[in-house]
């Protein structure tokens, strides 16, 4: 199942903090599909879920936005301690 998170006009770390959300839930055969206009989501978001493996990519559409697809790793174990300032 793709779960999609809407972060259309939302700043950094407001994509993050909703990623996070979900991620951390997230089934192995799911999946989240983050769609975001701000580029600044683009370096964090991939990194924070790689660093929590997740198996992360990018599609960019023609109206300057992109979706992040992130699904958990099925051979790694995620590292699911939160921490957020």
């Amino acid at each position: 199942m793709i779960i999609n998170i809407d972060c259309i006009g939302d700043p950094c770390p407001i994509p993050l903090i909703k990623a996070e959300k979900k991620l951390l839930k997230l089934g192995v055969s799911d999946q989240i599909c983050l769609e975001t206009d701000h580029n600044c989501a683009l370096n964090i978001v991939p990194e924070w879920a790689r660093n929590k493996g997740f198996k992360v990519e990018i599609e960019e559409t023609p109206y300057l936005e992109w979706k992040i697809y992130i699904k958990r790793e099925q051979k790694k174990e995620v590292n699911e301690e939160v921490v957020l300032k």
